[in-house]
């Protein structure tokens, strides 16, 4: 109870206050008596104290001193006794007393002590009564939903009507909200802002409470004012306490529940991308249990960690692991939402240093899957620049008509990530579909082939260049470029048609070769190419 609940009691009608008035909010937690001029020794915060005076009958000063060690033990107020040993109190008692919000209060000779003490302590063993009451009654309440799996917006609807006041949770890791109300003003403004800008736009308006255990944060309680102005403040919060236990519980088990459907959603992906599937209803009735519709076929992008795997080849520090394993999740982490804000129907699947999409689309809209794609890489790109150390590689198969073939599709690439690091070509997009002849090419890189190949058709340009400070190799390039049509390859070059005909006249020769036969043409377009790849030149 309050200083000013006390002297609103009717057997304490004549109780005056007589300083410390800004003070009566003052929470009085037990009732004791003071007349011994050390008594104040005793006092532990929170006490109302009464005294007849006769410690302080000797002088002035004693009273200023108690009232000054009162509030230096943060005291409820002082009741005394003016009527016996103490005839007045002296102003700057008053002033001081009025000055820290200290209530002092007349007390009549005709109260006894015990006129004081027992009412109050009545009144406020019956209120912690009540109290303990309510709590049990919450306690009992949150237990048995606990108990019985009760929903999260039923655990809010109980909690509302404990505290006469709407309830919101925003669960952050499964990204969603719950209400206690859905037709309240707090879901109607909770629901009209984007997820991102809840905690910006949302919060500062209403009561929140963090729903947490030692190693995670599952969201946050969010509450309109406590309504009433019945509702203690201690009940209040153990309610909402209770609330918030009950709900880590129901998120750690959706959590876990998450992880044993992924475990069984991954095995399946990985099955579809292994080919270890026996047919293709097998693979359709899988995707049922997930909600899951492949009949559109599908084709597999990859998102590859450009060489994170050659840190786990050294001997790894703790700090280094936790640091490459926060690389690593980050990146999956920007690669899984920015693929699943393009394509909401894309199905993914980690490993150690990748992660696979597999993306249906319809027959209308597959022509524009690639070009989007693009668009998602820049998008992660540009997410990742400054958090991450490392660059990634986006390989892309081609699309499969039935979804019996998707193995085929993360095969391809695979292939174009893996070409990628043949030619150091990180940090970039590779659709299979546009490698072309280097596919093949690849598989023949550094071998003695290879450099037969380079010997007898790139070499000797390259040696005439260098000896005569010429261009023939780079013309050689581009005359290829442009379907050997010396016209446009001039053009590309900014040089005169008679310039590139002196050129490629000048190429035959030391070649020996007549480039206007398909053989001769065949064989120098694959030199150069190999060239390229043997040189992580890419063209």
């Amino acid at each position: 109870m309050t200083i000013g609940e006390l002297l609103e009691m009717p057997a304490l009608s004549e109780l005056k206050l007589v300083a410390g008035k800004t003070g009566i909010h003052r929470i009085i937690s037990t009732v004791t008596v003071i007349d011994a001029p050390d008594g104040v020794i005793w006092c532990k915060g929170g006490e109302f104290v009464i005294t007849s005076g006769f410690a302080l009958k000797d002088g002035s000063h004693l009273i200023m001193t108690l009232i000054q060690q009162l509030v230096a033990c943060k005291a409820s107020g002082l009741g005394i006794k003016t009527e016996r040993y103490i005839k007045s109190i002296p102003p700057e008692v008053l002033e001081f007393a009025e000055q820290q919000s200290f209530p002092i209060i007349f007390v009549p000779n005709r109260y006894a002590f015990c006129d004081i003490i027992n009412p109050v302590l009545s009144l406020i063993v019956n209120r912690q009564s009540a109290l303990l009451m309510q709590a049990s009654k919450i306690h009992k309440t949150f237990q048995e939903m606990a108990v019985n799996s009760n929903s999260i917006p039923e655990i809010l609807k109980t909690l509302s009507s404990l505290l006469n006041c709407s309830a919101a949770f925003v669960d952050i890791h499964f990204r969603n909200c719950y209400y206690s109300d859905q037709e309240s003003p707090l879901a109607k403004r909770v629901m009209g802002l984007k997820f991102e800008s809840l905690m910006q736009e949302a919060f500062p308006q209403y009561n929140y409470y963090v729903v947490k255990n030692k190693s995670e944060n599952f969201g946050y309680l969010l509450m309109e004012p406590l309504g009433g102005g019945e509702i203690d403040e201690s009940v209040a919060q153990t309610a909402i306490e209770y609330a918030a236990v009950v709900l880590i519980l129901r998120m750690q088990t959706r959590i876990s529940n998450q992880h044993i459907e992924e475990k069984y959603r991954d095995a399946f992906l990985e099955d579809l991308l292994l080919n270890n599937v026996k047919t293709e209803n097998e693979i359709h009735n899988r995707a049922q249990l997930y909600g899951w519709n492949f009949k559109s076929g599908g084709v597999v992008v990859v998102i590859d960690i450009n060489n994170i795997k050659k840190y786990y080849l050294k001997s790894l520090d703790a700090q280094t692991n936790q640091r490459l394993e926060g690389f690593t999740q980050s990146i999956y982490a920007v690669s899984i939402q920015c693929m699943l804000d393009a394509f909401p129907d894309a199905k993914y699947y980690k490993q150690s240093d990748t992660v696979a999409f597999i993306i249906s689309a319809r027959e209308s809209d597959r022509d524009a899957v690639y070009d989007q794609l693009e668009k998602v890489f820049n998008t992660v790109r540009q997410k990742l620049v400054n958090r991450v150390s490392f660059t990634i590689t986006m390989g892309v198969g081609e699309y499969m008509e039935n979804i019996r073939d998707i193995h085929l599709s993360y095969e391809q690439a695979r292939t174009a990530i893996n070409l990628g690091y043949q030619l150091e070509m990180f940090d970039c997009a590779l659709f299979y579909s546009r490698l072309g002849v280097y596919r093949l090419l690849a598989t023949t890189a550094h071998t003695p082939e290879s450099e037969d190949f380079f010997v007898r058709y790139v070499k000797p340009l390259m040696d005439y260049d260098a000896k005569n400070h010429t261009n023939l190799l780079d013309t050689l390039g581009m005359v290829i470029k442009y379907g050997w049509n010396l016209k446009e390859a001039s053009g590309a070059l900014f040089i005169h048609y008679n310039t590139v005909k002196y050129r490629f006249s000048k190429i035959c020769e030391l070649l020996g070769l007549d480039l206007r036969d398909h053989e001769g043409r065949l064989a120098v377009e694959i030199a150069l190419k190999m060239y390229m790849i043997n040189t992580h030149h890419w063209a």
